[in-house]
């Protein structure tokens, strides 16, 4: 990496004094650090807007409490200069300093509860799966960090100063991701602890530690906590009668910790669900999930439901889980056709439908929906609306997913071991060097490029062409490409089966100009309308999310584009919900013993976006 001083932001709360942390920077000689007050949105989304605004190629960050050393800028630098381009993260020590006094109470043990860290003095690599560093004193490459979605943007809590905050969780995506993390520790800063040097404090700490650490850690079950928080509770006032205070302390916080553990998800649930449907580095966040969620769905189980499909198919690779094999297609089809009054869309659509209803659908448009879905369809008689994506359809090609991650999976081994890329003013370095590095590459490329305008996602495909060696934009396989319009009216003269729009380009509407939604709307009903005859009464938005993909005015739009109603690709109660804003199941490639038990049990909303 070029030697450049690293651009600094500070991560403040809102009332904090930040004379101390200020002047310490200044001596090290940080220049005017950004200052980025943590607001009702949370610590994480604070990041973010730090990220945001740097133009650096290092971001580092500290908190409003820490003080740096006199070398600290001057070391970090060293730090990022004498590495390898795999480098992502550094880390330096972060030791914690007590103006008033350290209490006799709190042991060494107990220093994690003020988010300390200290590796020793002599240089050594770290691992980030195996440490991670606390965001008091830690560095990134700002390409790489953007490269993963940047920060979780998760609600956060006063006291989640923890292995288990946003900082941290990023830092093990990068390393799943094929990045490196180092310690440097001459990097070194210590963190002013006064008034947080209190008994209550470190137990409230390590007992929301303990919780989180049961929800994201996969902590133990709860009998083995329940038995040590017997123990350690026991084991308090003995140790107070023998006037053993850090003892004390020590058990007590032990008993904490398992208190945490015990109430898991009461505890700490509402602190990880995100404050956010979108940040400058996630197109499409899920919404928060709440804990009554398994009781609502278990009261709706048998309420009629829209099945979302897209191919039906074995591909050697489904990292989106779009594919359906042949076999268990038929045999969910069985299944529907013996314990489910199944309807088409329109008729589930309007008036009354009975309770153990369900209308088929897919989306795309793929070749396999002639080959394989709609003989099948015929066979047992079900009807079905196929949503159609009319440009691949005019084109004869495929769509640009399935191109990211073919050329991803077959690229050569010796291509080189990362890929930069710029776009819509962000730069965004992936690791590429194995399968395992590509294949997460790939989740974050389809994230990056999912909102994007078509003309950006044919820049981004010219680039990974040219990472991979290949020539052109490549003839789409049979496997892969839409069908073509004589095909589309071979499906739609099948008895039972009904054309829908998907929008020309699959383009994420609500990220798209006035004039392009209509033109991506209104286009696809005439190019269907062009091909079949008739114009098609039902749209399917693309990627389906509510609020991220689409949002109230591109309803408006589709209802003025004369359809008569439109599906999402989100779960909900059917009875009773907004004809243009239909909830869909997206179902998996499971044989028909699952996928009975899947329709009696529906699985949770998750809200992410899909095809």
């Amino acid at each position: 990496m070029k030697g450049r001083t690293p651009a600094v932001a500070v991560i403040a709360r809102p009332a904090a004094d930040l004379g101390a942390c200020l002047a310490a920077l200044e001596r090290a000689g940080a220049g005017a650090p950004a200052i980025q007050r943590i607001g009702p949105d949370g610590p994480a989304m604070a990041r973010n807007r730090a990220l945001a605004a740097c133009d650096a190629e290092v971001l580092a960050l500290v908190e409003d409490d820490v003080v740096v050393d006199a070398g600290w800028v001057e070391a970090l630098a060293a730090a990022w200069v004498s590495r390898d381009d795999t480098l992502a993260c550094v880390g330096g020590p972060l030791r914690a300093a007590f103006p008033k006094g350290r209490p006799r109470w709190l042991s060494d043990d107990l220093l994690d509860a003020f988010a300390t860290l200290d590796l020793g003095d002599k240089p050594v690599g770290v691992d980030a799966r195996e440490r991670t560093f606390h965001g008091g004193n830690v560095s990134f490459r700002t390409s790489a960090l953007r490269a993963v979605g940047g920060f979780w943007p998760a609600r956060g809590h006063p006291d989640g100063r923890d292995w288990f905050s946003e900082e941290h969780e990023v830092q093990r995506e990068l390393a799943r991701a094929g990045w490196r993390a180092t310690y440097a520790p001459e990097a070194a800063a210590v963190r002013i602890v006064d008034r947080d040097a209190r008994r209550r404090v470190v137990l409230r700490r390590r007992l929301r530690y303990g919780a989180r650490r049961t929800l994201i850690g996969g902590a133990a079950t709860a009998r083995a906590p329940g038995r040590q928080l017997a123990t350690s509770a026991v084991g308090v006032p003995v140790a107070l009668a023998r006037r053993q205070a850090a003892v004390a302390m020590e058990r007590a916080v032990r008993a904490a910790e398992s208190a945490g553990a015990l109430l898991g998800a009461r505890l700490a649930h509402s602190d990880l669900q995100p404050v956010a449907r979108e940040t400058l580095f996630r197109g499409s966040v899920p919404p928060p999930q709440s804990r009554r969620g398994r009781r609502r769905r278990a009261r709706a189980r048998e309420a009629p439901q829209i099945l979302l499909y897209h191919r039906v198919v074995e591909r050697e690779a489904d990292p989106l889980g779009v594919c359906v094999s042949p076999e268990n297609f038929a045999r969910q089809l069985e299944i529907l056709n013996t314990t489910r009054e199944v309807l088409p869309l329109a008729e589930i659509v309007t008036g009354e439908v009975p309770s153990r209803a369900a209308a088929v659908t897919f989306d795309d448009g793929y070749r396999d929906n002639l080959e394989q879905a709609a003989p099948a369809l015929a066979a047992v008689g079900i009807p079905a609306t196929l949503f159609v994506a009319t440009g691949p359809v005019a084109q004869g090609g495929g769509f640009w997913w399935d191109e990211v991650e073919r050329i991803l999976r077959t690229a050569p081994e010796e291509a080189e071991p990362s890929l930069t890329l710029e776009l819509a003013g962000q730069r965004r370095t992936f690791r590429l060097g194995g399968q395992q590095e590509r294949a997460i590459a790939r989740r974050h490329l389809h994230a990056w490029l999912q909102p994007m305008a078509l003309e950006e996602i044919d820049l981004a495909l010219s680039a990974i062409r040219g990472w991979a060696g290949a020539s052109g934009e490549g003839r789409t396989p049979d496997l892969d490409r839409a069908m073509t319009p004589e095909e589309l009216r071979t499906i739609a003269n099948t008895p039972g089966l009904s054309i829908g729009a998907h929008t020309r380009s699959h383009c994420s509407l609500r990220r798209a100009d006035e004039e392009t939604q209509d033109a991506e709307i209104a286009g696809s009903r005439d190019d269907i309308a062009a091909w079949l005859g008739t114009e098609p009464k039902a749209f399917s938005y693309p990627f389906g999310v509510d609020g991220a993909d689409f949002d109230d005015a591109v309803v408006a739009r589709v209802r003025g584009g004369g359809f008569s109603s439109a599906v999402t690709t989100t779960e909900g109660p059917l009875p009773g919900a907004d004809r243009f804003k239909l909830p869909r199941r997206s179902v998996p490639d499971v044989d028909g013993q699952g996928f009975e038990a899947w329709l009696r049990a529906p699985a949770a909303r998750s809200g992410l976006s899909h095809q």
